[in-house]
């Protein structure tokens, strides 16, 4: 919760109007979602609540009921508005309801019945009921929805299972209109975002499109990755087509800000945004001018690093390369006491492998 707070000061100065709180190590978030908040971590979540309100950003909260949902169940929308309404009173005004990550096909036999075998339908009517049921006297309420189809990428059917065809066309029959909706790009880590995608997915859900870009996370099979580099591929003209866009964090607090900050400048002008631009100034801006070279090497290893892990081949380093690399490490010798120190200590132990031949 802390690094929470900071990252909205931090991003706030940079345009950060957003944040959505959808942690799935949260219980109450995810697998204990119907039960309220214990009076600790309530006072705890609603301390987060004020930080963005002081800062000016939405704190949008996200409810993750799919995983095994029985959808015909209304007692299940009752639960869900009676939480919303203590977050309400609490000054939320923004809602997501996030069916990602669970089986892409319905599993309870009622259900099945029910919306004809079709998950999409099945999502879109409970997105609808809950809004019928919302209390009339809410203003200014928005709804969000991460259907459980939020990407093209073949990875997403070979963990979850085969989607129904037309998942996007058949959701929005049923989903009630201007109801934004997630999607992370042509695959779940997207390497570039086009206008022309967005635009052909945006055709196809009839919604505003809520972008959310998994960049720099590394968790799950990129937790040996270190995306520390700047924001890149995304097309300056998404804002054509794209309500919204929103980034995941990098794991590691500290180092996280430097990738967010280039993804802050691309989300607040992408028409000017320069990646290496933005990246060097906020180098310079949180740690100096004289270590950019630094900096750089150890981006580059890094990188290298990720290609070579895609490639499935061992990385072999040039003698300039290790030069610049053996000094940077040097640097981070330097400054062992620094948080950003103790969260590269996996990646500085690959490093000083590989200079030492090892």
């Amino acid at each position: 919760m802390a690094h929470r707070r900071r990252l909205f000061a931090f991003g706030a100065k940079r345009g950060m109007n957003t944040y959505l709180y959808a942690p799935k190590d949260d219980p109450y978030h995810r697998k204990l979602w119907r039960k309220p908040y214990p009076k600790t971590q309530w006072r705890e979540l609603l301390h987060l609540i004020r930080a963005a309100q002081t800062q000016r950003i939405d704190f949008v909260y996200g409810f993750h009921p799919g995983e095994g949902l029985y959808f015909g169940d209304d007692r299940a929308v009752g639960i869900l508005l009676r939480k919303a309404r203590r977050l309400y009173d609490a000054g939320v005004r923004t809602f997501a309801v996030l069916f990602d990550d669970i089986p892409s096909q319905l599993t309870d036999p009622r259900d099945r019945r029910a919306f004809k075998n079709s998950l999409a339908r099945a999502e879109g009517t409970w997105m609808a009921k809950i809004i019928a049921a919302q209390p009339a006297s809410w203003c200014a309420v928005e709804w969000w929805i991460c259907p459980s189809y939020y990407s093209e990428d073949v990875l997403l059917e070979r963990v979850f299972g085969r989607f129904e065809p037309e998942f996007l066309e058949t959701l929005a029959q049923s989903l009630p209109a201007n109801i934004p909706c997630f999607w992370t790009g042509p695959s779940v880590v997207s390497k570039s975002i086009t206008l022309a995608h967005v635009r052909r997915v945006a055709k196809k859900i009839q919604r505003p499109l809520l972008l959310w870009d998994n960049y720099p996370v590394n968790d799950l099979s990129m937790r040996d990755e270190l995306h520390i580099g700047p924001l890149t591929g995304r097309d300056p003209r998404l804002p054509q087509a794209v309500y919204g866009y929103l980034n995941n964090p990098l794991l590691q607090e500290e180092l996280s800000f430097l990738p967010l900050a280039t993804c802050f400048d691309y989300a607040r002008a992408p028409a000017g945004y320069r990646a290496e631009s933005s990246w060097t100034k906020i180098i310079r801006q949180r740690l100096g001018v004289q270590v950019l070279p630094h900096w750089r090497a150890l981006r580059s290893y890094a990188e290298a690093s990720i290609a070579g892990k895609q490639n499935k081949r061992a990385l072999q380093l040039t003698p300039g390369e290790t030069r610049r690399l053996r000094a940077a490490l040097a640097y981070v010798e330097r400054n062992r006491g620094r948080r950003w120190v103790k969260e590269l200590a996996p990646w500085r132990a690959a490093m000083l492998k590989l200079i030492s031949g090892v």
